[in-house]
């Protein structure tokens, strides 16, 4: 016998009382607030006030501030610690000269490069007082008069 079909107003209405049936379980299983009801508030004591707690950020990165910022801060703090290098800290490595300039560039002990032009301060005593060829003029004061120290580039 063959199978008959059924018709679309029939399979519309099946569709709609399922759908109904789904909607209305669905609120019934659900947490007491959604059909109406009202929420129980439980009475509890306060076990504590916020007054209790301190929260002290020192020695602690700002939590809100990105952690690279954190990281140049830190850098530009250690590099203001040190005020500058003592002539024993440095190497000449070579003369830059420009058409209008010449350009220490000297070595610290960890191999890092620095460049020090014409009354640059080494540190708070010892400048460059000249830059000549194949060699560097520091200047510092001893009791009020100024000494001179020259540094010729090394040979190898």
């Amino acid at each position: 016998m063959p199978r008959r079909k059924k018709s679309q107003p029939q399979k519309s209405s099946m569709k709609m009382v399922l759908l109904f049936v789904v909607v209305v379980l669905t609120m019934l299983s659900a947490p007491d607030g959604l059909l109406g009801t009202e929420q129980k508030k439980m009475d509890v004591p306060q076990k504590f006030s916020l007054n209790d707690f301190t929260y002290s950020s020192e020695n602690r990165r700002d939590p809100f501030e990105p952690v690279y910022l954190t990281r140049i801060k830190r850098s530009k703090g250690a590099g203001t610690l040190k005020r500058g290098y003592e002539l024993e800290e440095l190497r000449l490595v070579g003369i830059l000269k420009t058409d209008k300039n010449r350009f220490a560039m000297m070595e610290d002990m960890q191999g890092k490069g620095i460049m020090f032009k014409k009354g640059d301060p080494l540190n708070n005593n010892l400048w460059v007082a000249d830059i000549v060829e194949g060699k560097v003029i520091l200047a510092y004061k001893l009791r009020g008069e100024i000494k001179n120290i020259n540094i010729d580039i090394p040979k190898k």
